[in-house]
């Protein structure tokens, strides 16, 4: 039998109310391999390639998300992508069997519901966002947390390969995490494993935005390094980095005041040095309590490299010393798209276990 595909391209009507969609009809020669897509949905942009066993992505593109826009004007778009990615398989020679969504928010992957969505529109709120892009594209979609995506990707093909035990670490926007045990990637029933970031590492510290104390997104996310920095400007100090960012305060950033590091500006130095400290105190709780081999330490943060990654080493041995020579492996993340690859693994890995005979 010939292979025959039906992939329409579907757009919502000017109203932004989006009819069920028929889905898509494949059908494949025996002997053709499967392949997942992934898909990274960020605020502002969405990465989104296909993968087959054991391998990266493959056509990746990145799109516009807005958003601040209705869900279900978005998600025609993503499923317009979900189709492209189809087709291009398909010339490959490669079957789509299943679609994996990481979002940045807090989910219940059992129902595929999002739960909280920050910086998203209403309309995202409480959604069920697998059935929604099923009924869409036709194929069964996962649903899973960013951070627990990178470490997945980390884990299966990245710094993390072949570790049993390990933490991912995203440091970006926000801060965030995932723990992989005896080689699976856990979320413990109430989907709190992991969740690096809301850690409290002063009982007395800074407000999160989650409305605990002391967490550690509060110190190392990228809007915190930012926020640390502005101090030192208003008060007339760290000249290196005013000149870097032209005297203008909208583009004090992360990735600012870690060039100013670099250039030698002590104060800058000194903040992520106290970033590092943070983390490292995050990663040493977590491997006293599940004795992990080795730290994926991903996302814009990251980037300063051992101006981080640095203080995170020493920080760790010294808050693990009295259990011995303590050799911490933590490493930088070395996947290209972490969050896109992670969503196809997940998409595999729960469609081959609902499938398993």
């Amino acid at each position: 039998m010939d292979i025959r595909w039906s992939v329409p391209v579907y757009r919502c009507p000017a109203s932004g109310k989006c009819p069920r969609r028929q889905k898509l009809t494949h059908y494949s020669k025996p002997g053709f391999p499967t392949a997942t897509i992934g898909i990274d949905l960020g605020g502002t942009r969405y990465k989104i390639g296909w993968q087959v066993a054991g391998g990266g992505l493959t056509d990746t593109v990145t799109l516009s998300t807005g958003s601040h826009r209705k869900v279900d004007i978005v998600l025609a778009e993503v499923a317009e992508a979900v189709s492209a990615m189809v087709e291009r398989a398909h010339l490959a020679r490669e079957s789509i069997v299943a679609v994996g969504i990481g979002v940045p928010a807090v989910i219940d992957p059992a129902v595929g519901r999002i739960i909280l969505l920050p910086n998203f529109s209403e309309s995202w709120q409480g959604f069920l966002l697998t059935d929604a892009l099923s009924s869409l594209v036709g194929l069964p979609v996962y649903l899973i947390n960013d951070a627990r995506s990178f470490t997945l990707a980390e884990a299966r093909l990245g710094a993390g390969r072949g570790t049993a035990n390990l933490l991912g670490v995203t440091l970006g926007t926000g801060v965030g995490g995932g723990l992989v045990l005896d080689g699976k990637l856990r979320f413990g029933p109430n989907h709190m494993a992991g969740e690096f970031g809301h850690i409290s590492i002063d009982p007395h510290g800074l407000r999160c935005g989650c409305g605990g104390l002391g967490c550690i997104e509060s110190y190392a996310s990228g809007p915190a390094i930012a926020a640390t920095a502005l101090r030192p400007l208003l008060q007339g100090r760290a000249p290196m980095l005013r000149e870097l960012i032209g005297g203008d305060l909208n583009k004090l950033d992360a990735d600012a005041v870690a060039a100013a590091a670099r250039q030698g500006e002590a104060e800058c130095r000194e903040i992520f040095e106290r970033v590092g400290h943070a983390v490292g105190l995050g990663i040493a709780h977590a491997m006293k309590i599940a004795d992990i081999e080795r730290v994926i330490v991903g996302g814009g943060v990251a980037e300063a490299g051992e101006l981080l990654f640095g203080p995170i080493r020493e920080t760790v041995r010294a808050n693990t010393a009295v259990f011995g020579a303590v050799k911490p492996q933590i490493a930088a993340a070395s996947i290209e798209q972490p969050g896109a690859t992670g969503a196809a693994l997940w998409a595999r890995e729960r469609f081959s276990e609902e499938n398993r005979a």
